[in-house]
């Protein structure tokens, strides 16, 4: 009797094999959407023990796996006959392994990275498949008990059904051949079936047909293209089930010596599914009004031409173009006209570009090109201009003639961005500069040109790929004796080496990361830094140096900070009373019993401490008493009103007072002159800071200074 689908959806026992825990969860998430019963097996060997503990209708398989590799698990399926279907999921993406698999039987070869969707289209068209095929297997056990059955099925199935002998010819054709491909059943039997296969898919059958002879009631899928009949011509796409049974009459003890078979297939028409599949998937990609790629597909290609941009080092650019005064022409032709020169200006553009660029509509009257294989920038600037050229010819829409402009905004790879959603931005962002600046031209991107929000996003994401990428540098601003006039210690100074902007002093990156918290990690990295450089500068100076640091508040709350400081001491072999910590006073407002406990806790470790910017905050005399302090250091801006007479101003003389009051050392910031130099000096600070003896400098110049012994 005919077969009518369950009304209730079938569930299905799925087996998951793969060996990578994320990648594993990842699947069985998805999976578990389709309700399913699913099984999990992280190897192998593991997956063959499950396969002959009970029966799987589908195996999702991975072949990287950790003791035997899935077409090892797929051969093993093969000799032992277990009847299951495999959709292969594997990250190996070589066409050696994926022909590996399809010979061995498997349904698909996916690779990872698909989308979930089409993982579940998969799931659902292998068990679709599978369960049709078992259907198809129970009507040829029925129809051998009953050719009435056998008959009706065949003469009414949808579906060509037909049987072929041992040398490929048909012996049975049901008359479905005819409304599809053009032949009566009576002209086909005897015949070669490579009469019906198009040439570009003979070998392909040849293989499926002829190289599994031991594969008895094994079922083969497989899509060939086949040929209508002459003069009608014309090609449709069908997928063949292909089941090798044994010839009636033929016991089982023959098959072991001489086999005598018949191929029993199935061919189901996918043209039309093909056809809807391929319009689907074009309008998902492309624009409908212009038939260029839309956004979707215009990142994906920037995603490629990017990977090849970094693999061989080529320059590659974003050019985003808008219309200007567009809704004014739009509104004063109508949507039609405006939709006939969104056309033309997209046969122009297009007509502009080499074939390997990719013009693409992002909607309405944006335009983005995607420039490949550029030898240098300057050929982006070009091309922009020869599309501004083009634009500003007129356009004739019926009777109307229109004129236009455009603004245009460039962003080049690798210089303002390395990623797909961060050029697009930047190219964006740079045409909508020039669009409030003037319209009509293009400008390449700058960082200003970006909104605040999106500048500190940007500064944020470059700051974490900073420390990431090692774009972290230490200078130092040594500290000199003012008798002497020799080097005897060194203030640490972080700066950036931004790779587009330059070195930035800390203002431009600091305030941004101590908002963040970045500022920890980056403290942890200065740690290590300033103990490496403190240990190549002890090699060449006469004196070990006093290194002072600039602590953040953020680092002093940590409870762990003195053990990370005291640990880069004893991993560099450094003695503690080299290292300076330096701390602003407003560190007594946040919190001071906590300062006043981790500072003493510091100070037991053997290493300085020193008061930076003293005077220029909220200053507690009283707190200042209690804080275990080695060093008061005289902000910039006092040094700064030092007249040129040399009279030192009361505020100086109080701080020096306080210094000498409490037993500190006085270090002076920011001295410039020799007025400055002798003030201090003779008032009793004895060390120095500042431009007049050094600006702030790499290791290398500090060592080269220590080094000439000229200090």
């Amino acid at each position: 009797m005919p077969h009518s689908p369950n009304l209730q959806p079938r569930l299905a026992r799925i087996l998951i094999v793969d060996d990578h825990p994320l990648v594993l969860a990842g699947l069985v998430t998805m999976v578990e959407l389709t309700g399913h019963q699913i099984t999990t097996a992280e190897s192998g060997l593991e997956a063959v023990r499950q396969l002959n503990d009970s029966p799987f209708d589908l195996v999702l398989l991975d072949l990287l796996l950790p003791d035997i590799s899935g077409l090892e698990v797929m051969d093993y399926l093969q000799q032992q006959h277990i009847d299951t279907t495999v959709v292969v999921i594997s990250g190996l993406s070589d066409i050696d392994h994926a022909i590996g698999a399809l010979q061995r039987g498997a349904f698909d070869f996916l690779r990872k990275s698909f989308p979930a969707a089409e993982l579940l289209k998969t799931i659902d068209h292998a068990l679709q498949r599978r369960w049709l095929v078992q259907d198809n297997q129970r009507l040829s056990a029925q129809l051998l008990t009953s050719e009435k059955v056998h008959n009706y099925l065949i003469e009414n199935s949808p579906d060509i059904i037909y049987t072929l002998n041992e040398q490929g010819l048909f012996t049975d054709v049901n008359p479905r051949v005819l409304p599809l491909l053009g032949w009566t059943a009576q002209e086909l039997i005897g015949q070669h079936y490579s009469v019906l296969i198009h040439p570009d898919d003979l070998s392909r059958a040849d293989y499926v047909l002829n190289h599994c002879e031991h594969n008895f009631q094994i079922t083969r899928l497989v899509e060939l293209h086949m040929r209508a009949r002459q003069p009608d011509g014309g090609v449709r796409l069908f997928s063949h089930e292909l089941m090798r049974v044994a010839q009636p009459g033929v016991c089982a003890d023959a098959l072991l010596t001489q086999p005598r078979w018949r191929t029993y297939g199935i061919a189901h028409d996918l043209t039309e599914r093909k056809r809807v599949d391929a319009l689907i998937s074009y309008q998902t990609t492309h624009d409908l009004l212009t038939g260029l790629p839309n956004r979707a597909l215009f990142k994906d290609r920037l995603n490629l031409t990017l990977q090849r941009a970094q693999r061989h080092g080529q320059v590659a650019a974003v050019l985003v173009l808008d219309i200007d005064r567009f809704k004014l022409i739009n509104d004063a032709l109508g949507h039609d006209l405006g939709d006939a020169l969104l056309v033309q200006i997209a046969q122009r553009l297009k007509g502009c570009l080499r074939a390997s660029d990719t013009l693409s509509r992002l909607g309405a009257d944006e335009f983005t090109i995607l420039l490949t294989d550029l030898g240098a920038p300057e050929e982006a600037a070009q091309l922009a201009e020869k599309c501004q050229a083009s634009l500003r010819q007129p356009f004739t829409l019926q009777s109307q003639v229109a004129h236009v402009s455009v603004s245009m905004g460039l962003a080049l790879y690798p210089t303002h961005g390395n990623e797909t959603e961060l050029l697009i931005q930047r190219a964006n962002a740079a045409m909508t500069h020039k669009k409030t600046h003037g319209k009509d031209g293009y400008v390449v991107f700058e960082a200003a040109m970006l909104p605040l929000d999106q500048q500190l996003m940007t500064l944020e994401h470059e700051l974490h790929e900073a420390l990431r990428q090692g774009e972290l540098e230490m200078f130092y601003q040594p500290q000199v004796d003012a008798a002497s006039q020799r080097i005897v210690g060194a203030e640490a100074l972080m700066r950036w080496n931004h790779p587009q902007r330059g070195l930035l002093s800390p203002a431009a990156f600091l305030p941004l990361a101590e908002e963040t918290g970045l500022i920890i990690p980056m403290t942890d990295w200065l740690l290590q830094a300033v103990a490496t450089d403190l240990c190549a500068f002890n090699h060449v100076s006469e004196v070990p140096l006093r290194m002072s640091i600039n602590l953040p508040p953020q680092y002093l709350d940590r409870s762990n900070f003195t053990h990370n400081l005291h640990a880069a001491l004893l991993s560099h072999g450094l003695l503690a009373a080299q290292f300076e910590v330096e701390v602003t006073e407003n560190i007594c407002i946040r919190n001071p019993l906590n300062a006043i406990e981790q500072l003493n806790a510091l100070r037991h470790t053997g290493v300085r401490v020193a008061i930076d910017d003293f005077g220029t905050g909220y200053s507690s005399l009283s707190y200042l008493q209690q804080l275990p302090l080695d060093t008061l250091k005289i902000d910039r801006s006092f040094v700064m009103t030092i007249p040129l007479s040399g009279e030192l101003p009361p505020v100086v003389l109080a701080i020096i007072s306080v210094a000498k009051g409490l037993n500190l050392h006085l270090v002076a910031e920011g001295v410039e002159t020799s007025t400055q130099l002798h003030a201090l000096a003779q008032a009793g600070c004895h060390t120095i800071q500042g431009f007049y003896f050094f600006k702030p400098m790499s290791c290398q110049a500090l060592l080269a200074q220590l080094g000439s012994g000229k200090e």
